[in-house]
């Protein structure tokens, strides 16, 4: 029962073995006399056969203990039910066989008739037993004819009669990728990739249950008539339908915005296309809604732009930062003016209230040379104003060099004036 293993070319006889051994066990019967020499007839061969019969049941009943050891009461029935079809089906087979076409002509239909439904491969006891086991993320979609039956699985799995599998679903988290081509609204040609990931919509059960992946049964329904052909007459199953649908939102989604509006920054840790991908996962999920499918996961690439459209961007930007540093540098420039104005005013100030402390302590004395004072404290000024590290910093030497002057020039007319007589 192994996935990976093919049915036998030929059935086996089956049960067609014990038909013939009970027809000679019968015709030995009737043809067996006892001691006297009187015919046992039809009685004993009835009698061998019948014992036949039970014999075979019974052998059926021990080794179905061992054929198909489930946990419960029903495990011995259920293999006695496996060993019975094994000797029926097996039978059948070997029949058909003898009129049926060259092997070569039997596996190219099958794989016609695989390639029409879409099956994945199953173990070969579903072909001769009919019955076989599914993994713990597997489910079978079975029908009776053209009607949908039921679903069954995961585990060791019986089929009923008439039962054909139509669909084996996969219950794992499945994760599609698909490039992306659109236009903004303002008419730039854009490239991305979607990415979806999805799963057969769960059902929760109870807390003991060990399924490792519960799954809703009638999601199962609507996923076995959720198949569609596309346009090169391929068989598009449930997986291959959730990336397209994504696909198209998205471009509908990114045809409503400029392209400076999918390129804004973050805010509040959330990009442009946060709110893009929000909205065609709410979307996508109502209309998969009714095919049975969970959606889980929408997400999209960084946006790729065609290169002269990348090229004109960082132009844009750029001209936008020179004008900016632009207006800085003649901020500071304006700002480094002011002062250095300042600066000057206040070193003007110091000066000029230095020299006339002076002028009026010398007036006082009286006897001293006024001009000979004033050019010597003049002078003075001058050198400690000049010897100020902080001066020096602030103004440049062709600004304080003209400061002294002006303040040469300021103290001649200030000596020139006629003193007012005293009273």
């Amino acid at each position: 029962m192994k996935a990976n293993s093919s049915p036998p070319n030929r059935g086996e006889p089956g049960v067609i073995i014990l038909i013939v051994v009970a027809i000679l066990v019968t015709a030995v019967g009737l043809t067996l006399k006892d001691a006297t020499g009187q015919s046992y007839g039809s009685i004993l061969g009835i009698v061998w056969a019948a014992a036949l019969i039970v014999s075979f049941l019974f052998g059926l009943l021990f080794y179905a203990r061992y054929i198909l050891p489930l946990s419960g009461s029903e495990g011995w029935s259920e293999g006695l039910r496996l060993l019975y079809r094994h000797y029926t089906t097996q039978a059948e087979r070997f029949l058909d066989n003898l009129s049926e076409p060259r092997p070569d002509v039997r596996r190219k239909g099958r794989r016609q008739q695989a390639k029409a439904t879409g099956l994945l491969p199953l173990p070969a006891s579903f072909t001769t037993l009919k019955a076989g086991n599914l993994h713990s993320y597997q489910v079978l979609g079975l029908a009776k004819g053209n009607q949908y039956a039921r679903a069954a699985g995961p585990g060791f799995t019986f089929l009923f009669k008439k039962e054909k599998p139509t669909h084996l679903i996969d219950l794992r988290k499945q994760m599609r990728r698909q490039p992306v081509k659109a236009s903004t609204r303002d008419g730039i040609a854009l490239e991305t990739t979607i990415t979806v990931i999805f799963r057969v919509r769960q059902e929760l059960g109870d807390i003991h249950d060990n399924e490792p992946y519960p799954y809703d049964r009638e999601a199962i329904f609507h996923i076995c008539y959720s198949n569609s052909i596309d346009a090169q007459d391929r068989l598009r199953g449930w997986t291959e339908q959730v990336t397209p649908r994504a696909a198209a939102l998205l471009v509908d989604e990114l045809g409503r915005h400029v392209l400076d509006d999918l390129f804004r920054p973050e805010t509040a840790g959330a990009g442009p296309l946060d709110p893009i991908k929000a909205r065609i996962l709410q979307t996508l999920q109502r209309e998969l809604d009714s095919n049975g499918i969970e959606l889980l996961v929408v997400a999209v690439d960084p946006l790729v732009l065609p290169k002269a459209i990348i090229d004109q961007r960082i132009k844009t930007w750029q001209a936008e930062w020179q004008r900016r540093i632009t207006l800085q540098q003649a901020a500071s420039d304006a700002e480094a003016v002011r002062r250095i104005k300042k600066a000057r005013a206040r070193a003007q100030i110091e000066i000029i209230e230095n020299i006339t402390q002076n002028i009026d302590s010398v007036r006082r004395s009286g006897d001293a040379d006024l001009s000979n004072i004033i050019t010597l404290r003049m002078i003075e000024a001058l050198e400690e104003a000049l010897s100020s590290a902080s001066l020096q910093a602030l103004i440049p030497q062709q600004i304080m060099t003209n400061l002294v002057m002006d303040t040469s020039t300021q103290m001649q007319a200030w000596l020139n004036q006629p003193e007012e007589p005293e009273p």
